[in-house]
């Protein structure tokens, strides 16, 4: 496996580049992909790691979002769908169709967050399955058809859903995925088409030749050398960061609204179900879903208005209340505390005119143009971020005289391909099932790469947590082709293990600073710094847990 140095990395963006990318989570990867998939010369530079902020704090769904087909808003539901069979095909190792449970109890009154007046309740399943229907017609995935569970069928897949006040219950489809893994097959299938990708760079200003924007100033956080961008075209992809990147072009043409999400990750067996659950009310209208990942469920979300600290939003007490007490409604097995093993809280930057109120508040993309030049591409989903990707490389075409068709609807992710020869290759390997399982799921045929890590050094093939099936070869796979540099990219983004269960990452770190140490040539005083400050990010959790 070859390394490029980063020094290489920053070399060919001092050079300069076509299109400068500002942003590395999903959306700031996609416009990578895009447009050096149409030839043109790429640099992408995130503030911080790659997927690091929102891009890996999702409910970890590829999904139509079914809770906006009753609000009206059906062009974004068809748009998402459309991108949802897209990913399918073009993201087969990470993407994954995904059954969903939607129980309609007797007092429920806002099935699916939409408030019923009492005349209509009793009509309740009929508007649900009216709106699975149309949710099907535009999936357009026959395989992929809703249907009625009958109460038998639904003790059998979720035993843990209580029957109690059931009225009806239907099984829709959506998709799963792993929200980090997506983002680094995007990046990685973008350096696979010449872009040149760099984490802890920040934009320190914007270069303007004249009124135009040229390019930025950027400095290497890791050093602290700062070093100038020459760039035609510069995209903003910064989510809730947006706003303050595009004041440096002048008074940005829009405005964020901050939104804070939050998930518990709950213990094996915490919930026994073979589907995905939907909560099906809420007290404040929202929808929240029981989501199986990694061997575990993820319970969310939130939706509260944030205006904290976007470096580091937090779970508090009260949200882990929140989530519990309603997902406790629904099932014969409470949940309690003891059940959480992680959670994380993710911001969503939402959409309004620069002098509209919360009501206009958008979900769907935008992309804007500010005074010099420079394009900012925000709002969206996970699901659609190939959508606003191509959105956004059609504006620079056009500006740029035309004649670059988008290709990414056709272009398979790193990893999606020869996945009948990987999992022949990782069942002959001396692994457990559990951990040819985990490797297929998280890195598709990029698998090989990791089991050749193994092949050359047996001890890599040790576990990080008995908890989980991560090896030890994987934290050298994200050195080495990820660009991790620090104890949290590895822990909390790339191995994922900290997400999952944080006293187990707490306990595998001592290894992982081993590994990184040798990887990286960290000296004593690197090794210091990089679990002082792992440790004081824990610290920071711990504290918010407490409030």
């Amino acid at each position: 496996m070859l390394r490029v140095s980063r020094d290489a990395r920053l070399g060919a963006l001092a050079r300069g580049v076509d299109v400068l990318v500002i942003g590395g989570g999903i959306t700031g990867a996609g416009v990578a992909l895009d447009a050096a998939s149409r030839g043109y010369r790429v640099g992408l530079i995130e503030r911080a790691d790659f997927a690091g902020g929102t891009s890996s704090r999702s409910t970890k769904l590829i999904h139509g979002g079914i809770r906006y087909l009753p609000q009206g808003h059906i062009g974004l539901v068809r748009e998402a769908l459309r991108e949802r069979g897209l990913l399918l095909k073009l993201a087969a190792h990470i993407v994954r169709p995904l059954p969903f449970i939607v129980p309609l109890y007797a007092e429920t009154r806002r099935p699916l967050g939409i408030t019923l007046p009492a005349l209509l309740r009793p009509a309740a399943p009929l508007g649900v399955r009216a709106g699975l229907l149309a949710y099907d017609l535009f999936a357009r995935s026959p395989e992929l058809r809703h249907q009625v569970l009958t109460r038998d069928r639904l003790v059998r897949a979720a035993p843990d859903l209580r029957t109690n006040g059931l009225r009806r219950a239907f099984v829709y489809y959506d998709a799963r995925t792993d929200d980090v893994r997506l983002t680094h097959s995007v990046l990685g299938t973008a350096r696979a088409h010449g872009a040149t990708t760099l984490n802890y760079a920040s934009v320190v200003e914007l270069r303007h030749n004249g009124d135009r924007v040229d390019g930025a100033i950027v400095e290497d956080r890791l050093s602290g050398r700062t070093f100038e961008v020459p760039a035609r075209f510069v995209v903003n992809a910064t989510g809730i960061w947006a706003e303050q990147v595009a004041a440096m072009d002048g008074e940005p043409p829009f405005h964020i609204r901050h939104s804070k999400g939050v998930h518990l990750v709950l213990r094996p067996g915490a919930v026994r179900a073979s589907m995905a659950i939907v909560i099906p009310e809420t007290d404040d209208g929202r929808l929240a879903f029981i989501v199986p990942w990694a061997d575990r469920f993820v319970l969310g979300t939130t939706d509260d208005a944030y205006r904290g600290d976007l470096e580091r939003p937090t779970t508090t007490a009260a949200d882990i209340t929140y989530l519990l007490q309603h997902a406790n409604r629904y099932l014969v097995r409470p949940l309690g505390p003891d059940d959480v093993t992680a959670t994380y809280a993710g911001i969503r930057p939402l959409i309004a005119a620069a002098a509209g109120s919360t009501a206009a508040l958008l979900r769907d993309h935008h992309l804007t143009h500010s005074r010099g030049g420079l394009m900012t591409i925000t709002g969206g989903k996970l699901t659609t971020y190939r959508r606003m990707a191509e959105d956004t490389v059609d504006a620079i075409v056009a500006r740029d005289g035309g004649g670059r068709p988008c290709r990414t609807a056709s272009i398979p992710l790193v990893g999606s391909t020869g996945l009948d020869q990987t999992t022949a290759t990782l069942r002959a390997a001396p692994l457990p099932e559990a951990q040819r399982r985990h490797l297929l799921a998280s890195y598709g045929s990029a698998a090989l790469t990791v089991l050749d890590l193994i092949r050359e050094e047996p001890a890599f093939l040790e576990p990080l947590a008995e908890e989980l099936p991560i090896l030890a070869a994987e934290a050298i796979y994200a050195c080495r082709a990820e660009e991790a540099v620090s104890l949290a990219d590895v822990l909390y983004l790339r191995t994922r293990l900290a997400a999952l269960d944080v006293a187990a990452a707490d306990r595998a770190v001592d290894r992982v600073d081993g590994l990184m140490a040798r990887e990286l040539g960290w000296d004593t005083a690197e090794r210091h710094r990089q679990r002082a400050a792992y440790d004081a990010l824990r610290a920071q959790e711990r504290l918010a847990l407490a409030v």
